[in-house]
C-alpha cells in the first residue's frame, strides 16, 4: 500500500513538472504567434503601402513617359521586394499554422494530462479512505521523508503483510464487545472490592491467629508445667518412688511440638519410656492419664484393660488412685481382674446359661456387703 502510494505521489510530481514545462512552451508561443501576427500586420500593411507606391508609380509611369527606364528598374527591384515579401509572408503563415498546430498539440496533451491528474487524485481519495476506513490513519497528517535511505520498500511491505496476517488472525470484529467491556470491567471492580474485603478479613484472621496461637501458647505452657508437676507426684505414688520427667521436643514451636516421656522407676536408671517394661508402660500411662485429668477433670473415662499388664501391688495402687478420681469423674473399667471389679459401684457383664442365648448382666453394688441387686437383660 505504501509502495503504490508513493508511485502515485511521483507520478503526480513528475506530471505536475511536465504540465509546467508544457505551460511555459505554451506561453512563448503565445508569444512568438502574436510576435508573428503582429509582423505580419505590419507587413501586410507594409504591403498595401508598397501597392499604394506601385499605383502612385504606374500612375506616375503614365504620366512619366520619359521616366519609364528608371521607373521600371525601380518597378523591378519593387516587384522583387514584393515577391520577397509575399515569400516570407508564405513563409510566417506556414510557421503560424505549424505553430498553432504545435499549440493545439500542447493543449490537447494538456488536457490529457489534467484528465490523468484528476484520475490520480480520485484514486489518492480512494486511497486515503480506505487507510481511513480500514485501519484508522490519516494519511494527509502523516509526512514521510522517502528521500532519506531508510526507507525500505521492501521491509514495509513485509510489515505491512505481517500486520495483515496479525489482523486475520484476530478472527472477526465482535460488535458487542464495548458493551462486554463495561460488563466485565463492572465485574472486575467488584472482584476488587471483594478481594479488598477478603485481604482485609485474612489480615483480621491472621491476627485473630496469632493472638489465639499466643494465648493457646501460653495456657499450654502453664498446663503443661502443671501436668508435669502432677504427673511426678502421681508417678511417685503409683510406684512407690522414683521420677519422671516431660521434655518438649520443639520448645521454640510448643503448639506443633511433640512429647517425650523420660521415666526412673525405683532402683532403675532414668530411661525413655520405650525401654520400660509392659507393666512400667502401662502404670507410667496411668499416671500421666491422672496427672492431666488433676489439672483439668473430664465427667466420663474409658479404660480398656489398663490393669492387664499390672502386678497384685501395682493393682492396689491403681485402684486406690482410680477410687480417689472417681470424686470428679465417672470411669468405665473393662477388665477381668477381680480386685479392681471389686471397688467398683455397678458391674456389667453378659453370660450364656443356655447355648446360643445371651444375657447382659447388671450388677450395682451398695455401701452394706450383703444388699447386691441384679439386673438381666436378654440380647
Amino acid at each position: 500500500m505504501e509502495l503504490g502510494l508513493k508511485s502515485y505521489i511521483e507520478r503526480v510530481a513528475f506530471l505536475k513538472e511536465r504540465v509546467s514545462r508544457l505551460e511555459s512552451s505554451l506561453v512563448e508561443a503565445e508569444k512568438m504567434v502574436s510576435t508573428r501576427s503582429e509582423e505580419k500586420v505590419s507587413n501586410l500593411e507594409k504591403i498595401k503601402h508598397l501597392q499604394e507606391e506601385i499605383t502612385t508609380l504606374e500612375k506616375e509611369n503614365l504620366l512619366l513617359g520619359k521616366k519609364k527606364e528608371d521607373s521600371q528598374e525601380k518597378l523591378s527591384a519593387l516587384n522583387m521586394r514584393k515577391i520577397e515579401m509575399k515569400s516570407e509572408i508564405e513563409k510566417e503563415e506556414e510557421n503560424s499554422e505549424s505553430i498553432q498546430q504545435s499549440l493545439d498539440n500542447l493543449r490537447n496533451n494538456l488536457h490529457a494530462l489534467e484528465i490523468k491528474l484528476q484520475e490520480i487524485d480520485f484514486q489518492k481519495r480512494d486511497i486515503l479512505q480506505k487507510m481511513e476506513s480500514n485501519y484508522k490513519v490519516n494519511l494527509e497528517t502523516i509526512e514521510i521523508d522517502f528521500s532519506t535511505g531508510d526507507f525500505d520498500p521492501l521491509n514495509w511491505e513485509r510489515e505491512i503483510n505481517s500486520l495483515r496476517e496479525k489482523l486475520s488472525s484476530l478472527g472477526p470484529v465482535n460488535l458487542i464487545a464495548i458493551e462486554e467491556f463495561g460488563q466485565l470491567q463492572e465485574r472486575h471492580n467488584f472482584l476488587l472490592a471483594q478481594q479488598a474485603d477478603l485481604c482485609k478479613a485474612k489480615e483480621s484472621l491472621h491476627e485473630a491467629i496469632t493472638r489465639i496461637n499466643r494465648t493457646a501458647k501460653e495456657l499450654f505452657i502453664e498446663t503443661f508445667q502443671k501436668i508435669e508437676v502432677n504427673f511426678k507426684e502421681i508417678f511417685r505414688l503409683l510406684f512407690g518412688g522414683g521420677n519422671v520427667q516431660l521434655f518438649l521436643l520443639d520448645p521454640e514451636d510448643v503448639l506443633e511440638s511433640g512429647i517425650e516421656i523420660i521415666a526412673q522407676p525405683p532402683g532403675k536408671k532414668l530411661q525413655n519410656i520405650s525401654l520400660l517394661s509392659g507393666g512400667e508402660k502401662a502404670l507410667t500411662a496411668v499416671s500421666l492419664l491422672f496427672a492431666i485429668f488433676k489439672v483439668k477433670p473430664s465427667p466420663f473415662c474409658i479404660l480398656d484393660e489398663v490393669d492387664a499388664p499390672l502386678d497384685e501391688a501395682n493393682i492396689d495402687r491403681f485402684r486406690m488412685l482410680m477410687k480417689e478420681f472417681s470424686k470428679a469423674s465417672q470411669f468405665i473399667v473393662i477388665t477381668h481382674n477381680k480386685k479392681t471389679i471389686a471397688v467398683a459401684d455397678v458391674m456389667y457383664g453378659v453370660t450364656m446359661e443356655e447355648s446360643g442365648v445371651s444375657k447382659l448382666v447388671s450388677v450395682k453394688f451398695l455401701e452394706s456387703a450383703d444388699k447386691v441387686k441384679v439386673e438381666t437383660a436378654k440380647t
